[in-house]
């Protein structure tokens, strides 16, 4: 049975601001893909940290799955972490970056370029929806990055969801 981890990152988890709802969706998905759930790690928006957790988990587990702090605000440093983490530097990748021009057109701003910017070498992950072409999940390695909403995480997580899927875990509770 392939293991998983998930790392959720954002000071406004540990700090109570936003309640966290993606691991409690994700552990229902991965249970029903029979992927087993060993870890979830929560950290603050610090290179470091993400860095040493993310490369921790991926070296661990089959799947790691990321939430949080891929946006184009100066907090969202995921991206740059994990490069560091893995000992790569991060690239603005050519196709992303003609998606955000081509959704933002003449209201792009320099911040919004960020949401290009990627883990050398990572993979671009589409689901087999045709809806799902539009912003792909990015893939480093066994790591899958995925936004922090809720809404936004569960639509990118179902869109890939296929992937992983193996003999679901069954359970069951006596009273």
């Amino acid at each position: 049975m392939p293991t998983a981890g998930i790392v959720i990152i954002g000071d406004e988890i540990l700090s109570g601001k936003f309640v966290e709802e993606n691991a409690a969706f994700l552990i229902g998905e991965l249970r029903a893909l029979g992927v087993d759930l060993r870890r979830i790690t929560v950290v603050a928006d610090v290179m470091d940290d993400i860095a040493a957790a993310v490369t921790d988990a991926s070296a661990r587990f089959d799947y790691v799955f990321t939430t949080g702090g891929i946006g184009p605000t100066h907090d969202d440093i995921t991206m740059a972490a994990i490069s560091r983490g893995f000992g790569t530097t991060v690239m603005r990748h050519p196709e992303l970056e003609a998606k955000v021009r081509g959704y933002w057109k003449d209201q792009l701003a320099d911040a919004n370029l960020r949401l290009a910017d990627v883990p050398g070498g990572a993979e671009l992950v589409y689901g087999p929806d045709p809806a799902s072409k539009i912003w792909p999940v990015v893939c480093y390695r066994n790591v899958y990055i995925l936004p922090g909403l809720p809404t936004l995480f569960r639509r990118k997580f179902v869109e890939i969801r296929d992937r992983f899927r193996s003999a679901p875990v069954t359970a069951a509770r006596f009273c």
